[in-house]
């Protein structure tokens, strides 16, 4: 009964965080677009439409695709998809470039 006790306890400190934890992070301390040629040097606010096109090259240089994208003042938010799942949800800042995970 202890042996079954152990191997089950094992078994479930061993395998949880594979399970639990999905695929990396995508942004997981923040990063930034280099549109903005170095973190927090914009010279004015991009445009929202400019943003978008950012955040998509950004996203495809790594194999992620940007799907939902809502404007919310100077930020836009957006999910992240891979192979049709959504692996993050990021908040962009016009102003700075900055991207970081909300999710």
């Amino acid at each position: 009964m202890m042996k079954a006790i152990f191997v089950a306890l094992f078994l479930l400190l061993t395998l949880a965080p594979r399970v639990f934890a999905g695929d990396e992070s995508v942004t997981p301390y923040g990063d930034y677009c280099k549109d903005c040629t170095i973190y927090g040097t914009c010279k004015e606010i991009i445009t929202p439409r400019e943003a978008v096109i950012a955040l998509e090259r950004y996203y495809r240089l790594k194999g992620y695709r940007v799907g939902t994208i809502y404007h919310k003042g100077r930020f836009i938010e957006a999910d992240i998809f891979k192979d049709n799942r959504r692996v993050d949800k990021v908040l962009f800042d016009r102003k700075t470039g900055r991207v970081r995970s909300i999710y």
